[in-house]
């Protein structure tokens, strides 16, 4: 019984260190784009889930993946729904550009942010 639980601790303990570890790996790749044009991000990442205009004239791209899948149609409502819900692996990601087009600030959140580079 003691090995038993040991192996789940020690199962456990990989699996959140992995998690921590491409979760950082997912935050550096996403801030290699602060200082970029967004235009280059779009030709790269494709259409974004859902662009918003900030009052001071800024703009935030962002992007939803749901199970893999990118989200492109009522990205708001669908994003309401997935951030109740603990089921769903999501991963939604933000760049901000100013108005010369220049990416800012990068955010991210969800259980699916996670690069393995």
């Amino acid at each position: 019984m003691k090995t038993l639980i040991k192996t789940i601790q020690i199962i456990v303990i990989g699996l959140l260190v992995s998690s921590c570890v491409s979760s950082k790996n997912y935050a550096n790749r996403i801030n290699t784009w602060r200082g970029a044009d967004v235009n280059d991000l779009i030709n790269s990442w494709g259409p974004p889930s859902d662009i918003y205009e900030l009052p001071n004239g800024s703009k935030m791209y962002t992007y939803l993946y749901v199970n893999n899948s990118l989200v492109t149609t009522r990205h708001s409502q669908f994003a309401d729904v997935t951030y109740q819900s603990t089921t769903q692996n999501y991963c939604q990601t933000s760049f901000t550009a100013n108005k010369n087009n220049v990416i800012e600030s990068t955010t991210f959140k969800g259980s699916s942010c996670i690069s393995l580079k």
